[in-house]
């Protein structure tokens, strides 16, 4: 798409359109092209309505040719909020925060969970300042700039009908000094826009031309988008009065329930102007213009004309504005009043408009801080190639430096090598000698090791009143001698064994304390480990009802009682055996 060209598009409930447009000399707008395609079915069924309007919005893209281009977009007002409010005068420096504030009191959701702007609005010098705040789910909004960005469009954020609609008034309307009122009735809503001076009032309320086609389908029992069809075709507003009937009596009957469904709409206009006159201290509207796709019903211009006491016209968006001769101007020509927010959001992309609240996506705030870092970034990207360029030339030289320090080291690994090799064939022989060495070393280990074993029992029997009458060396469990009668009777296995417990048994005679010298017997075996010097026995986690067994001696039926432990010797004092 040219540069001098402006995209603007309107999502709605029930149609999207879309429009292009060029600058004229003097500063104005020139419509070149449009396109519309509508929905069928109920616009409250949002999931058959997401997915006609993504479709209908690819087609309108390519029928356009404009895929690629940037563009700001138009959605309906159903998922916007509007409010309004009177702040005093507001320190520049203090105005975010103190609107803020005023958001979060207007808005019925969590501020962290809606998109929102806002735009200070009223008079020059008035004493309190108008504040208009426009807020939409975060959500909501984040799926239908998905649906922009799916189609080939670039996005460049949201505005709501209603404001791109005041734009389009005060662009086509300025030469009218007092209060005008501009009711676009939509698909799902009906927004009604006061112009007067500099202020600015807008109001939505939920009834739209798809109340109508239900009323059609609820009185004629018939589905949505028959009904729909209907008034489309035969539709009009029964006058009412002297004036007679339709001849058809179909017809005559829809007539009426389209009269019936404006009533209802009439009477929201009214409270709405009654409550413009008195809680926004705006006056009486002199003029009406009516919008939307369902402002083409006829005689609908008479019925608001009838019910207000007030002149009632069609808006025509492009009174100031140039239109392409041919097929668009024969669209504009019958359709005109539906696309006035085309054009306030061309008048948004081509300068300075009286109302400017972008809700701007996640997705969008993103890119807009990146391309405002990108100045930055190139700078920065100049800068490492600098630092690159200069780490090259450094880290040549150094490859170079190295290169040499590198043969001199390959010089001396070749002679370290060559004594590491003789180390090696050392080490070899020195294991060698010790497997020689061994038996030796053990044979010596062994005339003093059954010493030192009796001799530490014996150290640990203070008195006469324990004899052992058995000493006899384990195995993993088992006896190493077969037979306990003579250390010469044969090894239990064959090979060498490891003896790495000894099982211990005993008499206790009797005495004042009975049984227990055993148990300090015990005590005096494990008091090593508990002081925390390495014992004979391995007994620092060992309780004696684990490893022994006492016979108590409460009978006194003997002059002595057996009693037997298994005593578990640490890796250092465990010795080989060998049949």
């Amino acid at each position: 798409m040219a540069d001098d060209r402006i995209l603007s598009l309107s999502l709605g409930s029930q149609q999207v359109t879309a429009a292009l447009f060029s600058k004229t000399a003097g500063g104005g707008l020139r419509l070149e092209k449009i396109e519309r395609l509508d929905f069928v079915g109920d616009p409250s069924e949002d999931g058959s309505r997401n997915a006609q309007a993504a479709q209908a919005l690819k087609e309108v893209v390519s029928s356009l040719k404009v895929k690629g281009a940037k563009t700001h977009y138009v959605i309906s007002s159903f998922p916007v909020l509007v409010k309004f409010a009177s702040l005093p005068a507001l320190d520049g420096a203090r105005v975010d925060q103190i609107v803020e504030f005023e958001a979060q009191q207007q808005v019925p959701y969590p501020i962290n969970e809606v998109v929102w702007g806002y735009q200070l609005t009223g008079e020059p010098g008035d004493v309190e300042v108008e504040v208009a705040l426009a807020a939409v789910k975060s959500d909501e909004l984040t799926e239908i700039d998905e649906m922009v960005v799916a189609a080939g469009l670039k996005s460049n954020g949201a505005e709501f009908s209603p404001a791109a609609l005041y734009n389009a008034l005060r662009f086509n309307y300025s030469d009218i000094e007092d209060a005008t009122l501009l009711i676009d009735i939509g698909a799902r809503t009906t927004d009604m826009i006061f112009m007067e001076g500099g202020k600015l009032f807008i109001r939505t309320v939920k009834i739209g031309g798809a109340d109508i086609s239900r009323a059609i389908a609820k009185e004629f029992g018939t589905d949505f988008g028959s009904a729909d069809h209907r008034k489309v075709m035969d539709g009009f507003v029964a006058l009412g009065g002297p004036y007679a009937d339709h001849d058809n009596p179909e017809i005559a009957a829809i007539s009426k329930v389209v009269r019936n469904s404006l009533t209802r709409l009439h009477s929201e206009v009214m409270r709405t102007i009654n409550f413009y006159r008195s809680q926004q201290g705006g006056g009486a509207p002199a003029f009406v213009l009516l919008s939307g796709a369902t402002a083409g019903l006829p005689f609908i211009r008479e019925f608001f004309a009838e019910k207000l006491s007030l002149p009632v016209d069609h808006f025509n968006p492009f009174r100031n504005v140039t239109v392409a001769k041919g097929a668009v101007a024969e669209l504009v020509s019958v359709n005109g009043h539906q696309f006035g927010d085309l054009v306030g959001s061309a008048l948004a992309q081509v300068g300075e408009v009286p109302i400017r609240i972008d809700l701007i996506p996640e997705s969008v705030k993103k890119n807009r801080e990146l391309d405002a870092r990108k100045p930055a970034l190139v700078l920065a990207l100049v800068a490492v190639a600098a630092l690159l360029g200069g780490m090259g030339f450094f880290f040549t030289k150094g490859a170079q430096v190295a290169s040499e320090r590198a043969g001199e080291v390959d010089t001396k690994a070749a002679d370290l090598t060559k004594f590491n090799n003789q180390i090696k064939v050392l080490q070899d022989e020195l294991v060698v000698i010790d497997g020689q060495q061994r038996p030796y070393v053990d044979s010596v280990r062994h005339r003093v090791y059954w010493v030192q074993v009796f001799n530490y029992l014996s150290g640990k029997l203070q008195n006469d009143l324990i004899h052992m009458t058995s000493l006899e060396p384990l195995s993993n469990g088992v006896p190493i001698i077969e037979d306990e009668g003579s250390a010469l009777a044969g090894v239990a296995g064959q090979g060498e064994s490891i003896i790495d417990a000894f099982a211990v048994k005993g008499l206790w005679r009797e005495n004042p304390r009975g049984s227990e010298v055993v148990y300090d017997l015990f005590k005096a075996l494990k008091g090593d480990a508990d002081s925390g010097t390495q014992g004979f026995f391995d007994l620092q986690e060992v309780d004696i009802s684990v490893v022994g067994t006492v016979v108590a001696g409460t009978d006194n039926d003997r002059f002595a009682y057996p009693f037997s432990m298994t005593l578990p010797l640490p890796e250092e004092n465990q010795v080989s055996f060998s049949k």
